[in-house]
């Protein structure tokens, strides 16, 4: 337990000598998303839905970062298996790492870039004649990508993974890709 500290403490120990006040920055944008199963137990799926990505950053120096997120988000799902459809409804807790564009409010690079790591679930519930089904797939997140300027407007393209836990739903993995316009 004390290495698991002492580990805690270097990574969050670059906060102490951060040169500017903590911010807060946010983007909305569409993701698409599958849902793959690790066994037949699970179903197959695919969403189209709307992320909002608020965060909260530490930075170092005008284009460097660390940050605290909690993207969220809901989705029109549909198996591929059953042909149901259901609602999806994603979120994370994660901290990340900002380079670049983006990375501070102040930041004046023409591209930068993101990796973050945190705990997070993608739900899928399927609605019928019974009632609702909840199929959680919960555990570790993980998400990098880029941002550019695309006509004036910035926006981050990103790749997410929700690497499921739960044994129930035979351990699956959500992939997503965002499109997420930043508001700096």
């Amino acid at each position: 337990m004390k290495r698991f500290f002492f580990v805690f403490a270097m990574l969050l120990a670059p906060l102490a000598w951060a040169q500017d006040d903590p911010h807060f920055l946010h983007g909305f944008g569409y993701d698409y998303s599958i849902g793959v199963p690790r066994n037949n137990a699970g179903q197959l799926f695919m969403g189209n839905g709307l992320n909002y990505v608020p965060r909260y950053v530490f930075p170092v120096n005008e284009n460097l970062s660390y940050g605290l997120g909690l993207p969220i988000g809901a989705s029109l799902v549909q198996s591929l298996v059953s042909g149901a459809s259901a609602l999806g409804v994603n979120y994370a807790l994660c901290g990340s790492v900002h380079a670049g564009m983006g990375a501070t409010a102040a930041s004046t690079k023409a591209v930068g870039g993101f990796f973050s790591l945190g705990l997070g679930s993608y739900d899928v519930n399927y609605f019928d004649l019974y009632g609702m089904t909840r199929d959680a797939h919960y555990g570790p997140y993980v998400e990098a990508g880029f941002r550019i300027p695309y006509y004036g407007q910035d926006m981050t393209i990103a790749i997410a993974n929700w690497r499921g836990m739960n044994a129930a739903n035979g351990r699956s993995q959500v992939f997503s890709l965002k499109l997420i316009y930043e508001f700096f």
